[in-house]
């Protein structure tokens, strides 16, 4: 990101050319007075706000916590509700991370995107997404050859799955956690629309209200290829995202301030509305009025990561894990799974998730030094050569 102001919009209003003609008062005709509305610059455009890479790395510790501790699974031999009676009663609520995760995804991605061409949002993307993702596969299939604990996908489905929209297929996702990456690039390629149609803060305002709406009306009347881009059930976290986005480039917007109490309402019903399946999913009660409150939370603390002192933070060590985040949410479930499987005899039941979370951790710091570093620039410079339109040279005419 850079420092001058953005290319394709400006953050404070529509950007826009106005062309006042004066009324001529004589026979002469009066110049036309231009006047381009003032620009405002993302915000810390040229840094990464350090709190909000922490602030991932919690998430994906939450969701860690959800799967090795919250969610009934059968390797335990028992319910975790009874292996972990203390712990259960907080990582019940761990999958709320995911949730986190969409609302930091839309703040960050529209900064990625807000000063920057199509092409190089798409390389950008890419070379952020598909490395460790390709390693990841690489990692969990052989391993599910021979430990039938985890999923078993087939070797067609493995292949289908290096393309990331095995979803869209109806394939299985050979780690469970996969399925958040399909709601990430239907978000991507509503903000590619959004960048082509010309991004400023009036159309990003009336996306980020109308989009969960719209989403929710077209799941109710049974829309199923709107709803499936629309993406209803988490398009309020990425809508109150962008808002926040937009409320760092200019803090007295009241027009953004009512927008995100709207995205936040839409974030909280929602939040509240999975509480029942999410009981069901753990074997204990999930409280609406919990996940409700808890999203509330997570906007402010994000609210406050973005504006003020926290923004501020330079912590090397936030960077460095915020880095770690997508590697370990990659590899930690069926990873993590199959240690524990392994060592929960030996271990305990704390011990066995301690060696886990150690493994993945290390997996992760792995990936993350010896593939995305390496190879994550050399994609994204390969994609957006390949994206970059092709000069033509302007034909010579032949001499007569």
């Amino acid at each position: 990101m850079r420092l001058y102001p953005p290319r394709v919009g400006i953050p404070g209003t529509d950007r826009q050319v106005r062309t006042i003609s004066s009324a001529p008062t004589s026979t002469a005709v009066a110049e036309p007075v231009t006047t381009v509305e003032p620009s405002v610059t993302p915000p810390r455009a040229a840094s990464r706000l350090a709190v909000v890479d922490g602030l991932r790395l919690l998430a994906a510790f939450s969701v860690l916590a959800y799967h090795y501790t919250g969610i009934n699974r059968d390797y335990w031999g028992a319910k975790p509700l009874v292996e972990f009676p203390t712990l259960h009663h907080l990582s019940r609520y761990g999958y709320l991370g995911v949730e986190l995760f969409f609302l930091i995804s839309g703040f960050v991605i529209l900064m990625t995107a807000y000063d920057r061409t199509v092409q190089s949002f798409i390389s950008s993307r890419v070379a952020r997404l598909y490395p460790a993702y390709w390693v990841a596969i690489l990692i969990t299939f052989p391993l599910q050859q021979f430990w039938t604990g985890g999923r078993t996908p087939t070797f067609l489905e493995a292949l289908g799955n290096l393309t990331m929209v095995q979803n869209a297929y109806g394939l299985t996702d050979v780690q469970g956690a996969f399925w958040t990456l399909w709601v990430e690039l239907r978000f991507y390629l509503l903000i590619g629309v959004l960048m082509v149609v010309g991004m400023t803060r009036g159309r990003l305002l009336a996306f980020a209200v109308l989009w969960p709406v719209i989403g929710q009306v077209a799941d109710n009347n049974g829309s199923s290829i709107l709803s499936a881009l629309l993406i209803p059930s988490y398009a309020p976290y990425f809508s109150a995202g962008i808002v926040l986005f937009l409320l760092s480039t200019d803090r007295r917007n009241l027009a953004c301030w009512l927008a995100l109490g709207f995205t936040g309402v839409l974030s909280v019903a929602q939040a509240a509305g999975y509480a029942e399946r999410a009981s069901q999913l753990t074997g204990a009660r999930v409280s609406p009025v919990v996940t409700g409150g808890a999203v509330v939370v997570m906007l402010l603390v994000l609210l406050a990561c973005t504006h003020g002192p926290l923004s501020r933070i330079r912590w090397g060590w936030l960077t460095f894990a915020g880095a770690l985040t997508y590697p370990l949410y990659l590899i930690h479930e069926n990873v993590g799974w199959f240690v524990i499987h392994r060592t929960r005899g030996a271990l305990g039941p704390w011990g066995a998730v301690l060696a886990a979370s150690v493994v993945v951790l290390v997996g992760a710091t792995l990936l993350y030094r010896l593939v995305e570093k390496p190879f994550g620039g050399r994609l994204r410079k390969a994609t957006l050569a390949m994206l970059r339109p092709v000069e033509r040279r302007p034909e010579v005419p032949a001499p007569a």
